[in-house]
């Protein structure tokens, strides 16, 4: 089951149409792994140029910001593609730290088939460019703080990510939205009166 939800997310993924021909090469070229709850995938100036894709999970992606804190940078959902840039584009070591919120089950994919697979397959190498060209407008609206207040915010992941709620403990829940944790109480509980 969790494959053909898998198949499905992955659709969504680019803006180019994802064929069955690169659903198969992801999902037959791919090293299943299975990570725990909370276990790391890339840590902090560890150098990792692999390509995942999530199967079934969540996945959290946190950076430092500019005092010093570890702040939830993103979530990553079944279809996602998951690297670090840093370290698949430049070769150094992440800027990010690649984590789970829950059971998680990734395909694994190392840099050098993937990048072969890029220089010998035009049709991937365009459906690549629209997952990135996505991912830049993702990034550009999350900067946008999603066009709202905390409240908007928490709204829309609850009904647009529900597995994220769901999954996802409140803190890190916070950090994403950069709130504190009782403000994110508060916003639940207006939720529940009906008064947000």
């Amino acid at each position: 089951m969790p494959l053909n939800k898998f198949r499905e997310a992955l659709r969504d993924e680019s803006i180019y149409p994802t064929t069955e021909r690169i659903v198969d090469y992801i999902v037959n070229t791919g090293e299943r792994i299975q990570l725990k709850k909370y276990e790391c995938l890339i840590e902090y100036n560890e150098t990792n140029d692999n390509i995942y894709f999530i199967i079934d999970g969540i996945i959290r992606r946190a950076v430092i910001n500019g005092k010093g804190v570890e702040r939830t940078d993103g979530f990553g959902l079944c279809g996602t593609m998951v690297y670090s840039p840093q370290c698949y584009v430049l070769g150094r070591p992440s800027t990010v730290r690649i984590s789970t919120c829950c059971e998680t089950t990734l395909l694994k994919i190392p840099k050098a088939e993937f990048n072969r697979h890029i220089d010998e397959d035009i049709e991937f190498c365009r459906w690549m460019l629209g997952m990135f060209g996505l991912t830049v407008c993702y990034r550009e609206m999350r900067s946008d703080g999603f066009n709202g207040d905390a409240a908007f915010r928490y709204k829309w992941l609850k009904e647009d990510r529900p597995e994220i709620i769901e999954y996802v403990p409140d803190k890190i829940i916070a950090s994403y939205l950069n709130i504190t944790e009782v403000h994110l109480s508060r916003i639940k509980a207006k939720l529940l009166k009906g008064e947000i």
